[in-house]
């Protein structure tokens, strides 16, 4: 079910691989954002551009209050922008793409649910990629996440 709130098209998660194919036939941008700042920053970014191009938002409302997910005020400053794909964000993976033997590209609320278990396993050689815009499909950052840490 689609529901349009202001100038946002929520959508229920059901409908998310429908609206996902409607997004590359026609010009809409479809989000499943894992931090508030890239939140803040999509919308800041709708509402300035020269253009207007339909977005739908499809994460949860309980994942903005997850303990684990939060922004610095520093994410959310002038010279930062949106993000349409967040690379591994433990320094310590990131750090060393040499140790690592796994990549998992995930989107929105199971980032937090697979650093978990990560931990919970303490691996050190699973890299974890969050693809926050699903449509259009950032190709060119997917590719160079994957060259980069394997």
């Amino acid at each position: 079910m689609l529901t349009l709130v202001g100038s946002l098209l929520v959508v229920n998660a059901p409908t998310l691989e429908i609206s996902t194919g409607l997004a590359s036939k026609a010009n809409w941008q479809v989000m499943n954002l894992s931090t508030p700042a890239n939140y803040f920053h999509a919308l800041r970014r709708q509402q300035h551009r020269d253009f207007r191009k339909p977005m739908i938002v499809a994460s949860p409302k309980n994942l903005f209050r997850l303990r684990q997910c939060v922004s610095p005020l520093a994410d959310m400053e002038a010279d930062t922008r949106f993000q349409r794909l967040i690379g591994e964000r433990d320094p310590e993976i990131a750090g060393n793409p040499d140790k690592v033997e796994r990549l998992i590209f995930c989107s929105g609320k199971i980032y937090y649910e697979l650093v978990a278990e990560r931990e919970r396993l303490g691996l050190k050689n699973v890299a974890i990629v969050t693809i926050e815009q699903l449509a259009p499909f950032p190709f060119d950052r997917v590719k160079q996440a994957a060259e980069v840490i394997l």
